[in-house]
């Protein structure tokens, strides 16, 4: 059976849903543990209203990566499961995986599929989405994908597994050494682990969703700059310090600065240009063209300057233009 952990800052509003999904399962969870991660709102009072169905600590707010570790650390099972404290759980999700692991139990890391939910849904699931080809040669056993071909570097191409729905063996997660809290604040923060998982054990991808991941509308320029300054970070991370990124080098380094001119030009158009300037210091920044240069020298003049050269390349714009 498995400990849940919920990491929590200042969700005291979407909470309660999430606790009620993980307190609906068919086979129940061992214990869940709620960590507060230094919550300003009511998220204390939301867990209390469960009573002693929830194990609730409360730590200093220090990034939701050192609440998972500590949550996993206060666990009582030998195997975690993982829900961020706005997503929701099928009613199934406890039985499927436990059913699986008791036949399986050399699988280090399970994930399932998921879809996403708000006013706006993406796609039926994310593995629909995923690339023609992502799944061939895998073996499929109990609705599981098992021994994917060359995983590592397809999910680079496409990630296609969330920290919502996953479960991992205690001591497989010490080992390899938990969430990296230096990447707090990097948005695709779980992404670098997701990646040490499948570099380090054995991974098992259910293919049916059993998890809903809560999508949050909101400055979508903003998102893309740090999603794209984010991805160029974990990937330069993954290949220091993971030693199957050796293999791919190559692509590894195109997504780098696929990653890094996408960050630059989201910046640039919506005038941020303290994300501009961040973006122009990563070493695989190789943007060509007079377009890039002409931007790029922008985003390096004195404040006055600069914005009233931006503003001039807004209004010359073809889709500015056409707009009045």
């Amino acid at each position: 059976m498995f400990s849940l952990i919920i990491p929590a800052y200042n969700r005291g509003a979407l909470l309660p849903q999430t606790l009620r999904s993980a307190l609906a399962q068919t086979v129940p969870f061992r214990e869940i543990i709620v960590v507060d991660d230094g919550s300003t709102d009511d998220t204390a009072q939301a867990v209390a209203q469960f009573g002693d169905r929830i194990r609730y600590i409360r730590t200093e707010n220090q990034g939701v990566q050192k609440a998972r570790n500590v949550g996993v650390d206060a666990a009582m099972a030998d195997r975690v499961a993982f829900c961020d404290s706005d997503d929701l759980l099928d009613p199934e999700y406890v039985e499927v995986m436990s059913t699986w692991l008791a036949s399986h139990p050399d699988t280090d890391v399970t994930y399932t599929n998921f879809s996403t939910f708000d006013a706006r849904p993406w796609y039926p699931d994310k593995f629909f989405a995923a690339p023609p080809g992502y799944f061939d040669g895998a073996e499929i056993n109990q609705g599981f994908y098992v021994n994917v071909p060359d995983l590592y570097i397809k999910s680079i191409r496409y990630p296609c597994m969330w920290v919502t729905g996953m479960t991992v063996k205690t001591a497989f997660y010490q080992r390899i050494g938990g969430f990296d809290p230096s990447f707090r604040r990097v948005v695709t923060e779980d992404w670098e682990f997701n990646l040490r998982a499948i570099a380090n054990g054995h991974v098992a991808l259910y293919r049916r969703p059993l998890v809903r991941v809560r999508y949050h509308t909101g400055s979508q320029s903003d998102s893309a700059v740090r999603l794209h300054l984010g991805a160029a970070k974990v990937l330069k991370h993954c290949l220091e310090q993971h030693p199957p990124a050796s293999r791919y080098e190559g692509e590894i380094l195109q997504e780098i600065e696929r990653h890094s001119g996408l960050a630059f030009n989201a910046a640039f158009a919506a005038g941020d240009f303290a994300h501009a300037k961040q973006a122009l210091t990563q070493p695989h920044l190789h943007l060509a063209g007079a377009k890039f240069e002409v931007k790029k020298k922008i985003v390096k003049l004195p404040h006055p300057l600069r914005l009233v050269a931006w503003q001039i390349t807004q209004w010359a714009s073809p889709r500015k233009r056409a707009a009045t």
